[in-house]
């Protein structure tokens, strides 16, 4: 069965799932989850936004370009401070639903 094809039980292409699959990996990772929460206030500054999740500068930096690379956020520059904000507010969704269900998760 080619790729873009869908099984006769399945909803979806398995294209679909892959793609999905490399967002829930980027997503994994509580520090990821907990500042594309925060963005979803708006956009912050990265010396802000260091501070709202307390952690280092270097390591916040590192979770915003994998964000920034798999296009989940995205930057604006005011001068010599550097802003970000999410690409589209549903990606944290999923976070939402996975905590409205965690009764089934031990």
């Amino acid at each position: 069965m080619p790729k873009t094809q869908k099984s006769k039980l399945s909803p979806y292409p398995k294209e679909v799932y892959e793609r999905n699959s490399r967002i829930y990996k980027v997503m994994a990772n509580s520090k990821r989850l907990e500042i594309m929460n925060i963005l979803k206030q708006g956009e912050i500054s990265v010396k802000d936004l260091t501070e709202a999740v307390g952690a280092r500068l270097a390591n916040v930096s590192q979770h915003l370009a994998i964000l920034r690379a798999h296009r989940l956020v995205k930057a604006r520059r005011y001068g010599k401070v550097i802003c970000y904000s999410l690409t589209d507010d549903r990606i944290v969704e999923p976070c939402r639903i996975f905590k409205d269900l965690a009764y089934l998760i031990r």
